[in-house]
């Protein structure tokens, strides 16, 4: 028998649709919205477990955007968690046969809520590491103050957000549980906001996500077109991070069925506003996280190029062909560099190779965070940019562009 509240809610809510079909009734969307869900979820947790290997095993870094955005991918997880439940308790099929069992229609709203403050503050978070990574390229005080601008109000609209949700009720469980609301819902006495209210402060929480969505989307253009790097890695980068459109886009269809939510009556079979939510908060973590793995791309094609155009060497060296002598080391950031005389009775004396030729060892490996990953990029086309010194030849003028650190070996 079903409980009295959800006789009045029956009795006294807008008309509902005609009676159901026994095919209606078994009927359930629910493999297509974990489907979809379950992809975008995938896709994030690998680009987030990529981004974690590059920062901790290749650049020896892991900075506060990094940690941000695994506190995104903890909540983007939790989100598809709340689906996953949802669904056990009757999303994906038609309103009326969730109805039916007055129980799972109580842990179904209870999941909807609590999802609904994930998703929220995980929205926010993947903005806030944005920034947090923005931060390291700019160089110039009117973007950061930009940037720290929109931290601070990402922070304060994110709590005043939080709130409105976590309170839309007094007390709290009348959020989910519609029998201490007063009629058409309940026979309770509970304050809650109307429907109109509740839409409007949703509506008001996605407009300022989409303009925040285009500010992440436009602000990286200038900031890179700044930095010293070929046009072709300006126009990757600025590519990569225009991802971050697709976000925007997946926000605009979803305030669109927020603006809607109430005039669907039979919402709980596809579930749009909150797939689309959640669709916008997956891209949201893949466009933060790609333009990271680029040192990861280099290393795979580094090692290509090495085994398939070079030789290696008993010390575990490549030496490639039509490099004029020099010998590239197999972790990418050292170059040997011929010499063809020196002084062999010099205290400096350096390391004589098998064929005759002294060998210097020129590092170029940076010691900063943010010197390692410009340095990443200014190497895409400069492996080979160093010019072979000649006897007499003043070593300011041989072309290296940055040395850091220059060993010779006794």
């Amino acid at each position: 028998m079903a409980a009295p509240w959800v006789n009045l809610l029956v009795r006294q809510a807008p008309p509902m649709p005609p009676p159901l079909t026994p095919e209606e009734v078994a009927y359930t969307n629910a493999p297509q919205i974990l489907g979809i869900t379950g992809s975008f979820f995938t896709l994030a947790a690998i680009v987030v477990l990529l981004r974690c290997y590059v920062r901790v095993k290749l650049l020896k870094t892991f900075g506060a955007d990094d940690c941000v955005m695994l506190l995104a991918m903890v909540l983007n997880t939790a989100t598809f968690v709340c689906f996953k439940l949802r669904t056990d308790f009757g999303l994906g099929r038609h309103l009326l046969v969730l109805f039916m069992n007055p129980s799972h229609v109580l842990k179904f709203q209870k999941a909807l809520y609590v999802q609904s403050l994930i998703m929220m503050v995980g929205i926010s978070t993947v903005k806030i590491s944005i920034a947090l990574t923005l931060l390291r390229l700019s160089s110039e005080r009117i973007y950061t103050r930009v940037l720290w601008s929109t931290i601070v109000f990402l922070v304060i609209m994110t709590l005043g957000c939080g709130g409105s949700l976590v309170w839309q009720c007094l007390p709290v469980a009348a959020a989910w549980d519609y029998s201490l609301r007063p009629p058409p819902f309940g026979t309770g006495s509970a304050k809650c906001y109307s429907t109109s209210v509740f839409r409007d402060l949703g509506l008001m929480n996605s407009i300022f996500n989409i303009g925040t969505d285009v500010l992440f989307a436009c602000l990286p253009i200038p900031l890179i077109w700044r930095l010293q790097l070929n046009s072709r890695t300006k126009i990757s980068l600025i590519a990569i991070l225009s991802l971050g459109w697709f976000a925007c886009c997946a926000a605009i269809v979803k305030t669109v069925y927020q603006w809607r939510i109430f005039d669907d009556l039979d919402w709980s079979v596809y579930d749009s506003f909150n797939v689309w939510g959640f669709v916008e908060f997956s891209i949201g973590i893949i466009a933060a996280c790609l333009p990271t793995l680029k040192p990861l791309f280099r290393g795979l094609l580094d090692t290509a190029r090495a085994y398939t155009s070079g030789t290696r060497s008993r010390t575990g060296r490549y030496r490639t062909k039509g490099t004029q002598g020099y010998s590239k080391t197999a972790d990418g950031w050292s170059q040997g560099i011929g010499m063809d005389s020196m002084n062999k009775n010099s205290s400096r004396s350096a390391q004589k190779g098998a064929d005759g030729a002294y060998q210097v060892n020129v590092s170029t490996r940076p010691t900063g965070l943010a010197d390692k990953e410009a340095w990443e990029a200014h190497r895409n086309n400069s492996d080979e940019s160093i010019n072979p010194l000649r006897p007499g030849q003043d070593p300011g003028s041989s072309g290296i562009v940055r040395t850091l650190e220059v060993s010779v070996h006794h």
